[in-house]
């Protein structure tokens, strides 16, 4: 029973690590209705930058500093080479945002060399604590919690501030933004660096669990877009929800069945979509015709 509850705990970590890249991706496809595979590599990047600020910085600054510096590159990604496609064919965007990925994840290589990583909590995290119930990674409690405060954050930059306002009418429909009398180009690029610089956190505090290898952005991408779809285009809640149920799906289908928790993601998506076209909790895109 311990194990299978550690099981369901990790599941949760990983459920709330996707929301925070998921999050980013759902904001950015709302309001510049780009398919940002560039999340990619903006959250390998956040490992990367991980691995070479630690060892001159210690893990606390890093923390801080790493995020930030993929928001920065976010808002390079955004300025020079997207926003001279809005308006376009979306196929150029989509052409765009696969070619930036297969290039930088080479510019990975190219820097830090194609071997991965392996990374150590910081000493303060580093062995177990006690639940009363079970014990458990000091660091794993540390990143669940971490990840929940900045899911509470954004949810309240969201609700309750007048710019977060906007970004969320604007998820719904883009021209709104104009509508209400802000600088669409601006709101862009605030939007992009915020998701930019979540995928940074999530690479960070994945660095220590998964390691860190050139084609890490790929493999955590995937399931990013499933969360979207499951939870509903749009929805922050959504998101959420559809996080926790993929991570809770994959790792639990991995501690009965191995070979078989790839697609289990893909499997909750097929339901979901059958029975609700937009998600557990999706409304009308500005996708959509």
């Amino acid at each position: 029973m311990e194990y299978f509850i550690g099981q369901v705990f990790n599941g949760l970590l990983l459920g709330l690590l996707y929301a925070l890249v998921a999050l980013g991706l759902t904001l950015i496809l709302g309001v510049m209705e780009v398919i940002n595979f560039v999340h990619a590599v903006l959250f390998a990047l956040g490992a990367y930058f991980c691995v070479t600020l630690i060892p001159y910085l210690g893990f606390w600054p890093t923390l801080i500093i790493a995020p930030l510096s993929v928001g920065l590159v976010g808002v390079l990604f955004e300025t020079l080479t997207f926003r001279r496609v809005y308006g376009k064919d979306p196929n150029y965007s989509l052409l765009l945002a696969f070619g930036l990925v297969l290039a930088f994840t080479e510019v990975i290589r190219m820097i830090w060399g194609p071997a991965g990583y392996t990374m150590n909590p910081p000493p303060s995290l580093a062995g177990s604590i006690n639940l009363g119930f079970m014990q458990y990674s000091k660091y794993r409690v540390f990143a669940g919690l971490f990840t929940a405060g900045l899911i509470g954050l954004m949810w309240a930059f969201l609700e309750k501030t007048p710019y977060g306002m906007v970004i969320k009418a604007g998820v719904s429909d883009s021209e709104m933004i104009g509508a209400l009398g802000k600088n669409l180009s601006r709101v862009r690029t605030l939007v992009y660096g915020i998701g930019a610089t979540f995928a940074g956190i999530a690479g960070v505090l994945l660095a220590s669990l998964h390691g860190v290898k050139p084609d890490m952005g790929i493999i955590v991408i995937m399931p990013a877009f499933v969360v979207i779809v499951v939870g509903g285009v749009g929805s922050f809640w959504g998101t959420i929800i559809g996080s926790i149920l993929v991570g809770l799906g994959v790792t639990l289908v991995m501690m009965i069945a191995p070979r078989f928790s790839d697609i289990a993601m893909f499997v909750l998506l097929a339901i979901i979509i059958l029975k609700r076209p937009r998600g557990l909790m999706g409304e009308k895109s500005g996708l959509e015709a």
